[in-house]
């Protein structure tokens, strides 16, 4: 046991150090107006394909298709415009940057542009088990000064997700999940001087340069629902999570010892209340009107962060809040905040086609205020139902397939001891062991006693035939 004890302290002393090793990355993630706009994403009220990434055990209780999902980001959605008309027309990449300065605030533009789910965005989800592939190209820039922090992103996310019941009652549900995510990711990030660029234009693409990685990641999530509309969950995001670099396109080289997302703990609790929930003779377009609240806390373990604590983003950061108002189940209007950042977006669900927008707040620093941002959404989403499906893993609760477990064992014990006991009055039931002398003793009684009795009978029969003579 000790040895077994020591390995596993081993291996886990052997893992942070590669950890501290590693490059750190980005999350991996397909953002939609739909979350955004709602504060988002809510890992206690997510009921569609997005739950894969969001938090897998919500895919117990969707069924859902998705072929056609793409979403467009723009961060700082005037200046983006405005520098990308400005390259349009032939300005240099320096001097459109340069041309971008708010004299209110001279020296701080975050600007960039986002794809996501387009080309490539199919996904299945039925009933407790899902996969999808989802891809996602990110260019952004955070310009202070002279000095420009360029960041890219070209991703293609492979998720495959199991779920099964904990707990299933008439009231309450408890479930869990768990994700396997594969991506290939392209990964640039690079510090860019802006005079430089000015100066000499070809430089800033001879300096670009992107490591090609492929990896993968584990996420683990659990879910409770009340029948009521409340909901909690939690989610252990990246519990393990390595790429390795495959190849390097540009200038420059990656890193060798690899690449990581951070582990994430992520609290959830929402309210789901519908007119349907209290008038149970509702007509089902009013009984889908309603309201949810939503309230996370993602990145909840940087609270307990104790190194290099100011190089990681301040906890607050990470608490969302969401206001959702939903009329037949066709129209949502959406409030919330994210990012200490407020939050808006609106949407249309036709069944199986859904369009959604969004405006609100990103804050691309490590403090609350110190580089915000706004950014706007539009997600188009094609979304057929998906048949019922009954996998052999969620049939039954883990609670029920214990308890059944528990009545099997007791059924047996019950069986033993009727065994054990019908065999102790069996042997109790042998007759004594008879005393050969007092037998025949009593044999010899009953031998004089019988030939006593002939006798009298045999006198009898004399006297009565003396007497007839």
């Amino acid at each position: 046991m000790k040895k077994i004890i020591a390995l596993i302290l081993a291996f886990c002393a052997a893992a942070a150090f590669a950890e501290d090793k590693r490059t750190e990355m980005p999350r991996l993630e397909i953002p939609s107006a739909q979350t955004t706009g709602f504060g988002g994403p809510h890992i206690a009220f997510t009921d569609n394909v997005s739950a894969l990434l969001v938090n897998p055990a919500a895919i117990m209780r969707v069924r859902e298709r998705i072929f056609f999902a793409p979403s467009f980001t723009l961060l700082s959605p005037q200046k983006t415009l405005t520098l990308l008309g400005k390259i349009g027309d032939g300005t240099d990449m320096g001097l459109a940057l340069e041309a971008l300065n708010n004299p209110n605030n001279p020296g701080k533009i975050p600007f960039g542009l986002a794809i996501n789910g387009f080309p490539v965005a199919v996904a299945w989800v039925a009933d407790g088990f899902g996969f999808g592939v989802w891809n996602r190209i990110s260019v952004n820039a955070n310009v202070i000064g002279t000095t420009a922090e360029a960041v890219a992103l070209v991703d293609l996310i492979i998720p495959v997700g199991f779920a099964f019941k904990i707990l299933d009652t008439d009231a309450h549900d408890v479930d869990a999940g768990v994700a396997l995510k594969m991506f290939g990711r392209g990964y640039g990030r690079k510090m860019i001087n802006i005079t430089e660029i000015i100066e000499e234009p070809e430089q800033l693409v001879d300096d670009l340069g992107a490591p090609v990685i492929f990896g993968t990641g584990l996420d683990l999530g659990f879910i409770y629902r009340w029948n009521i509309g409340l909901s909690a969950g939690i989610t252990f995001d990246d519990i393990f999570n390595h790429g390795g670099e495959i190849s390097y396109i540009g200038g420059g080289e990656g890193d060798k010892d690899g690449y990581y997302v951070p582990f994430s703990l992520n609290l959830g609790l929402a309210y789901d209340l519908r007119v349907g929930n209290f008038w149970q003779s509702a007509p089902g377009f009013i009984a889908n009107t309603g309201v949810t609240f939503a309230f996370d806390w993602h990145n909840f373990d940087l609270l307990f962060e104790s190194e290099n604590p100011y190089l990681k983003r301040n906890p607050a950061l990470g608490i969302g809040l969401g206001l959702q108002f939903s009329f037949a189940d066709m129209f949502k209007l959406s409030f919330g905040m994210s990012d200490m950042l407020p939050a808006f977006g609106f949407g249309f669900d036709l069944g199986s086609f859904e369009l959604d927008m969004s405006y609100y707040g990103r804050e691309l620093g490590l403090e609350p205020g110190q580089m915000p941002v706004a950014a706007a959404d539009l997600t188009i989403a094609i979304r057929p139902g998906a048949k019922e499906r009954n996998w052999p893993w969620t049939r039954s609760s883990l609670v029920d397939v214990i308890n059944g477990l528990v009545e099997k064992s007791k059924e047996k014990k019950a069986k033993e001891a009727a065994a054990s006991s019908e065999a102790d009055t069996v042997s109790t039931e042998v007759p004594e062991p008879v005393d050969a002398e007092a037998a025949t003793a009593d044999d010899q009684n009953n031998d004089a006693a019988a030939y006593d009795d002939s006798t009298d009978g045999t006198e009898t029969t004399d006297g009565e035939t003396a007497a007839a003579d």
